[in-house]
């Protein structure tokens, strides 16, 4: 049995999501897409730089032991 996959993903509507929210609608809809893209790299930096996996796959099997043994 494998369930190999995608556990986890961020996609560009919720990048874009998140400009307008930042920027507010009307200013969202005016970026280029260099500058899309460049707000894509910026996350995807920030998230290799920041994001340890192993500390969230960690509290996931911790927490699926507890509930597990319920």
């Amino acid at each position: 049995m494998t369930n190999d996959g995608i556990v986890f993903a961020i996609e560009m509507k919720d990048i874009r999501s998140a400009l307008s929210k930042r920027l507010g609608e009307e200013e969202a809809l005016k970026l280029t897409e260099d500058e899309i893209n460049l707000a894509r790299d910026e996350v995807r930096a920030a998230i290799d730089h920041n994001l340890d996996v192993r500390d969230y796959i960690d509290m996931g099997l911790d927490a699926w032991e507890i509930v597990r043994n319920l």
